[in-house]
């Protein structure tokens, strides 16, 4: 059958090249009636033995693309359709995998802001997913207009009856039209930019958070979670943290430029990172300068307790699992690994005590210097990017060179005793008061005497519960709690220091005895009776 037809088609063909001349004139000197009484035949001969795949691999071959110039000279304008990610749920060879491409919301975000600018009238508002702020998008049907870069854009909200078996539902669709001739300026530059966009306002919208690194791996289960976490709600600015005025002007412009500084770290050739080393005594304001940088860069904080990390593939995995735009926190750094800088051996009498000490200490951890210098600088440390490093320690003295170097930790920061530009701080703080004449007095007590910012808050709370907020009142007892705190401290720190010099004279009474009584027995197994 399909022989004979093709045969038929043959004889067709030749027979309408033959004859063209005649359909010229038949169209052209008679009627249509008459023209469709001769190729009715034709078309029913055609329509029978001509299969239909063959008329569309000609159009395919042939007229397709005229026709889309066609088209393209009729309506040039392109659309372009972000859906909302389905609901259902793929598999892997692994499991589970959910779809959790996040360009739609990203796209929302962005005209979130545009709908609030523009005329349209119809709008609808959700809750972001994470934090208190609100989206406000466009209503379905709505139509809201953009430019970028001389190009003019328009956007739409389209739903679309979606049908997957037994199942119906309603697909969300972001539409985007623009002209033909802008193309390649829309998908190379425009829709980066949206999704850019989008990112940081659902960032600006989120909880900020406050990450812990689990203890360890549970053996019940395959998944392991390397970070748990709060919601991250600390009160403390730059403008409440009593430090030096110039000091503070100091870390927040290094913190804008590191900020701000994207384009010259991929053009230098570096991790976008940065690494603070804050030192000084016991409440001088380190893990509170911590929060302070979150809340001034409105990042993330992963805190993390090495004592609890087993290797160096544990850090490796923690590091991997941080995200962008955070702050990773070690505090007392000379306290949770063995960093002092007595790699090579040393022969001085304190050195080996301690180490004496950390060997009687039972080991949890396998941690290295090695692995922690990879964690802040090596390979790994690349991953991700816009990160700050941050470290802070009681003993600074005591830390290896190598790890707080610049160029890992690049500015070291000194958290110093509390002086008088610090204590009109903490007084606007507590008392609300920018000036007095009792000023004067706390000053030259804080010129004499070394105390912590801590120590003059809590002398502060004494004097307000005392003083019932009145300033006058507050201030000449602060000054009374100052001195008193004064000579507490000088008291406390003689007995330390008459302490550590009783313990060191043991310890070298007790090392003198030793190394007799090891002579005595050398002696009597080199001269037997």
């Amino acid at each position: 059958m399909a022989e004979h037809g093709n045969r038929a088609l043959a004889r067709w063909r030749r027979w309408a090249l033959a004859n063209l001349g005649s359909f010229s004139a038949l169209f052209t000197n008679t009627n249509f009636g008459s023209a469709w009484l001769i190729l009715a035949p034709v078309v029913s001969l055609v329509a029978t033995y001509a299969p239909r795949r063959l008329f569309l691999t000609y159009f395919n071959l042939f007229l397709r693309r005229r026709a889309r110039r066609l088209l393209n000279a009729v309506d040039s304008y392109v659309t372009i359709d972000i859906s909302e990610p389905g609901g259902e749920v793929r598999y892997s060879r692994y499991g589970p995998v959910s779809d959790n491409d996040s360009t739609y919301e990203e796209v929302k975000a962005y005209l979130s802001g545009a709908a609030c600018s523009q005329d349209a009238r119809e709008l609808r508002a959700e809750g972001a997913r994470e934090g208190n702020g609100l989206v406000v998008s466009m209503r379905d049907g709505q139509d809201v207009a953009d430019e970028f870069r001389g190009v003019s854009l328009w956007w739409s909200s389209v739903v679309e009856r979606d049908v997957q078996g037994q199942r119906k539902a309603d697909r969300r669709f972001q539409r985007l039209t623009f002209h033909l001739r802008h193309r390649g300026v829309v998908v190379d530059e425009y829709l980066p930019h949206v999704r850019r966009q989008g990112r940081e306002i659902r960032f600006s919208n989120r909880r900020r958070r406050l990450y812990t690194n689990c203890k360890s791996r549970h053996s019940y289960i395959n998944e392991y979670m390397s970070w748990s976490y709060i919601d991250f709600d600390h009160p403390t600015t730059f403008d409440t943290l009593a430090m030096d005025r110039a000091k503070k002007r100091d870390i927040m412009d290094d913190l804008d430029t590191f900020r701000n500084s994207r384009e010259f770290y991929r053009r230098a050739g570096k991790p976008w990172k940065r690494g603070y080393l804050l030192y000084g005594p016991p409440g001088t304001g380190k893990s509170t300068m911590v929060a302070a940088m979150a809340n001034y860069l409105d990042y993330d904080i992963y805190d993390v307790e090495l004592t609890v990390v087993h290797t160096n593939s544990d850090l490796r995995r923690l590091i991997i699992e941080t995200t962008s735009k955070s702050i990773i926190v070690i505090e007392d750094i000379d306290c949770t690994l063995d960093v002092t800088g007595d790699r090579a051996s040393s022969s001085s009498r304190p050195r080996r005590r301690e180490a004496d000490e950390r060997e009687r200490l039972p080991r949890y951890t396998t941690v290295t210097l090695s692995g922690l210098l990879n964690f802040i600088d090596g390979l790994w440390s690349a991953c991700g990017g816009e990160r700050i490093v941050v470290f802070t320690t009681n003993h600074v003295e005591k830390l290896d060179p190598a790890l707080i170097r610049r160029g890992r930790m690049d500015m070291h920061i000194e958290m110093s005793y509390c002086r008088f530009e610090a204590f009109q701080t903490l007084a606007k703080n507590y008392l609300d008061v920018d000036d007095h004449e009792l000023f004067g007095a706390v000053e030259d007590v804080l010129r004499e005497e070394d105390l912590t910012p801590a120590d003059v808050a809590e002398c502060l709370m004494a004097a307000r519960r005392a003083g019932s907020g009145e300033p006058s009142a507050c201030l000449a007892i602060l000054i009374d709690e100052l001195k008193k705190r004064a000579v507490e401290k000088a008291k406390a720190e003689a007995e330390a220091k008459a302490r550590a010099e009783a313990e060191a004279k043991a310890w070298a009474e007790a090392e003198a005895r030793a190394t007799l009584e090891a002579n005595a027995v050398a002696r009597d197994r080199g001269n037997p009776r």
